[in-house]
């Protein structure tokens, strides 16, 4: 796992501190990484410099191969020997050389004085062992207590990042956690030896913005209290918004900019800063295309000459090709740019505002609404229950009600967004909707033919006019298989092309959805996340569909390879006439694709309306929950906003609460509330809301939830 020190330059750069700061915790200077790639040793991370001061945290941001998580873990010297090596630079922490510490001293820091979360907490925590006695092993390598110690002190650390009944709970499995609890345990293990400094590797990527919401508050919350500082690695601007005092921005494996958070967002100096601001869904102008920004991360292998984002950027000139070193450009932030002095980017005044948009490649407005007429899909009472087994004999223990009487409607060339948290039902919806699993109850008709009736040949048939689009465009695609063959295997199955005729066929796809054809006999490992994705939505469209069911399709990419699959199905249903139900738990994203949304919570519909009116005004307090979980672009108005925090986790679908199934997070709950089922209200705007706000005690009468004073508690916090 250690670097080999003779392989390591140790020549620093330019100082790149921070002057306003009053100290460093981490200096980290010069920094390389390579890893060994067909033979040869290819540099991803060349010439990093930055400082973590007491107490602060740093953003550290860029796409998906930028060497954001290469960086913190040469940091840390997690770099796999034999695989990768530092190569060249100083990491010093607390004044000491990490880079130069032996196994057993660095041993003694890691875990210590600098502990790290990950992304995936299920792949960090050991299925085997209880959650306690991973935190207690954790203690027990830095601190000499006994076992009973470092159980109470696991318990301490459960309790103070919010895992209900954590004496209880210490002793239960990692699968027995929710993902946002996962998480918070990740976190008190490596709080639990107090450390002054917290690396946190996109610790809420992998997160419902709701429960993306809650652990941004804890660290938070974290941080006042201990002291520590944090180096937060992330993609997403928005969250860096929310949380971070310093901004460093990547790409490929160089640093491009430095500075505060406010003015980074204020005035972004290096134009690709301002394609990932520009990017951002929650920053467009409704009814408009994404900005986008084109091309992709060079390769190691493949590094450009002097400006690595030449090749994508619009204010490129000659020139551009020749190397650029860091320039301060004052307050301490830096940039690499040969242009940044006579370039004015744009930043949160025009992105956010009466300024204007932020200029676009293909800032054209989105097709109006269809005249939905006769409607293409049509769910009615829609039930799924899931049994629960125990035992030897497996007896029926009790029944999961993941999907509860919904009703549901997609026009022809309609998009309908089904937004709701992990376990609210969505992806259920999804594969009862295209008879993947049986409904326990109700109907699923697509162009007036009800799904339920059919079987055998005239199924298959059906399902030909309606395909899916997953979340992971990895998994979705053989490994093995070229992407020619993907692509032309349902043509293969369902029309019986062969050969040439087939072959021209995947072409048009392909090229339909922006990826050559002359690519067609490449693996889906040579593609980055944005094109794969775009190739399963070209396997998706082979049948010709009138309707695609998009499951989190974009929830695993990069802000601005988000963007682009994002305006790919917009321009997809503009030239096609496409449907599609799109589900998600992002109201950003769902708000620029979606002519109407429904918000579900633990299989039921809360509430459903035409998209902007859900987004600007509404009327159920979960829905309001879920848009003010959205980070805004904008540090100052992020800073100052009253954020809503749900607390606790969503109930049990194996014994929901009684009435209002919402009532026991919801702030405005009254006694109706516990005993009745909240009926249908219909707006005066045209939305539909399933609570008793509406339609008893101090009524709303349709207006939007904010306007009433919560009764009790809200978890409502100032961000």
């Amino acid at each position: 796992m250690t670097t080999q020190p003779e392989t390591r330059a140790t020549s620093a750069t330019a100082a790149t501190v921070d002057p306003t700061a009053t100290g460093r915790l981490l200096t980290v200077r010069g920094l390389g990484v390579s890893f060994l790639s067909g033979g040869h040793w290819q540099p991803v991370v060349e010439d990093v410099s930055f400082d973590v001061a007491p107490g602060q945290t740093l953003g550290l941001v860029g796409e998906s191969g930028c060497g954001k998580t290469v960086s913190s873990l040469a940091v840390m010297r997690l770099i796999p020997a034999g695989r990768g090596r530092i190569t060249a630079g100083s990491v010093e922490f607390e004044g000491q050389d990490l880079l130069e510490l032996d196994a057993e001293s660095l041993r003694r820091v890691r875990g210590d004085r600098i502990a790290m979360i990950f992304q995936e907490p299920m792949t960090s925590l050991n299925p085997a062992f209880t959650v306690g006695a991973q935190i207690g092993l954790a203690i027990r390598a830095h601190r000499d207590v006994s076992k009973a110690a470092a159980r109470a002190r696991a318990v301490e650390v459960l309790d103070r990042v919010g895992i209900p009944d954590a004496g209880r709970r210490v002793d239960d499995y990692p699968h027995t956690f929710s993902g946002g609890m996962r998480q918070r345990a990740m976190i008190a293990m490596a709080l639990a030896c107090d450390p002054t400094l917290l690396i946190a590797d996109e610790p809420t990527t992998a997160l419902d913005v709701t429960v993306q919401a809650q652990i941004l508050e804890l660290l938070r919350s974290l941080k006042d209290e201990t002291g520590m500082a944090m180096l937060f690695v992330t993609h997403d601007l928005g969250v860096v918004a929310d949380i971070c005092d310093r901004v460093a921005v990547m790409y490929a494996g160089q640093l491009v900019e430095q500075a505060p958070t406010e003015a980074l967002f204020a005035r972004p100096h290096h134009p690709y800063t301002e394609g990932l601001l520009a990017s951002m869904p929650q920053r467009a102008v409704p009814g408009r295309s994404l900005t986008v920004i084109p091309g992709r991360v060079p390769h190691p292998g493949q590094m450009p000459a002097g400006c690595r984002f030449r090749a994508r950027c619009r204010y490129s000139v000659d020139g551009c090709e020749q190397a650029i070193d860091l320039a301060s450009v004052g307050s301490g932030a830096l940039v690499r740019c040969r242009r940044h002095l006579e370039l004015a980017l744009s930043g949160i005044g025009t992105a956010v505002g009466s300024a204007g948009p932020v200029p676009s490649a293909d800032d054209r407005p989105r097709a109006p609404r269809p005249d939905r007429g006769v409607p293409l899909l049509v769910v009615r009472d829609l039930r799924k229950d899931f049994p629960v087994t125990g035992g030897v004999l497996r007896l029926v223990r009790g029944r999961v009600n993941a999907v509860d009487g919904i009703d549901l409607t997609v026009g022809v060339g309609e998009t309908v967004g089904l937004v709701g948290e992990s376990g609210s039902g969505k992806s259920t919806v999804a594969r009862l909707v295209l008879r993947l699993i049986a409904p326990s109850g109700g109907t699923v008709a697509v162009n007036g033919q009800d799904l339920g009736s059919l079987r055998g040949r005239e199924l298959r048939r059906a399902r030909a006019g309606m395909q899916m689009v997953f979340q992971d465009p990895y998994s979705s695609l053989d490994p093995h298989s070229s992407i020619g063959r993907s692509v032309g295997e349902p043509l293969e199955i369902h029309r019986g092309l062969r050969g040439s005729e087939r072959d021209q066929r995947v072409g048009q796809l392909l090229e339909m959805v922006g990826v050559g054809p002359h690519l067609a006999g490449r693996l889906p490992h040579e593609f980055s996340g944005g094109q794969r994705q775009r190739i399963a939505v070209a396997r998706a469209l082979a049948l010709e569909p009138k309707l695609l069911v998009c499951d989190e399709p974009v929830s695993a990419l990069d802000v601005s390879t988000q963007s682009q699959v994002i305006n790919l199905l917009a321009d997809l249903q503009e030239r096609l006439g496409l449907a599609y139900l799109l589900i998600a738990h992002d109201l950003s994203v769902v708000r620029h694709l979606s002519h109407r949304i429904a918000v579900m919570y633990l299989g039921r519909i809360v509430e459903s309306g035409p998209a902007e009116k859900v987004y600007r005004s509404p009327t159920h307090p979960y829905t309001e929950a879920l848009l003010s979980a959205i980070p805004i672009a904008d540090p100052a108005r992020q800073r100052a906003r009253q954020r809503i925090v749900l607390r606790g986790e969503m109930p049990s679908p194996l014994d929901p609460p009684t009435g209002c199934r919402f009532r026991t997070r919801c702030a405005y709950a009254m006694d109706i509330c516990k005993e009745v089922d909240p009926p249908a209200f219909a707006t005066a705007s045209g939305t539909t809301t399933w609570c008793h706000l509406h339609t008893s005690g101090p009524a709303l009468a349709g207006a939007p939830v904010s306007s009433l004073a919560p009764t009790q508690g809200s978890g409502r916090v100032r961000s």
